[in-house]
């Protein structure tokens, strides 16, 4: 069983107690006197709140990790290109989980690499169609990620 990162889980228990309470003072606040059983007012103001906390981390683009997810190394990117044009540039082969364009701590300007996110089978079809694809007037360089953990410690392939 997979849980959700702790601070994913942290806000979402935040915010399902503030809704429970806030559920729970409607009422009052409304009316004067309780008319409504407090008990489920507090166990939907729970739900509402779970129920928005899990909406607005997908809004953000968060996707739930899975072994089935393979991360697609972008490289050779134009330095014009955003996230939202790598995003579309893979969409054809499958669904894009994620997609970010690394940039330079301090400068902010974008390194000419990046990274897409999908499931396996649709990121190998992506890998064989876009590498040495043109976009944005550059050849593209389509590998398979390296996860983290796989990496050395000097950070070499």
């Amino acid at each position: 069983m997979h849980f959700p990162p702790l601070p994913h889980l942290a806000k979402s228990l935040i915010m399902a107690v503030l809704f429970g309470i806030l559920g729970y003072l409607l009422p009052e606040v409304l009316s004067g006197s309780a008319h409504l059983d407090h008990a489920l007012l507090l166990g939907l103001g729970a739900l509402a709140g779970a129920w928005l906390g899990a909406l607005r981390r997908g809004e953000a683009g968060i996707a739930e990790p899975s072994a089935e997810t393979q991360t697609v190394f972008v490289g050779n990117l134009a330095f014009k290109a955003s996230d939202e044009e790598l995003r579309e540039l893979f969409s054809p082969y499958g669904t894009v989980q994620a997609s970010r364009i690394m940039r330079d701590r301090k400068t902010r300007r974008p390194r000419g690499f990046g990274f897409v996110e999908m499931p396996r089978n649709q990121a190998q079809r992506a890998i064989r169609a876009l590498d040495g694809k043109e976009f944005h007037g550059r050849r593209l360089r389509v590998r398979e990620g390296n996860r983290k953990d796989e990496r050395d410690v000097n950070g070499a392939d």
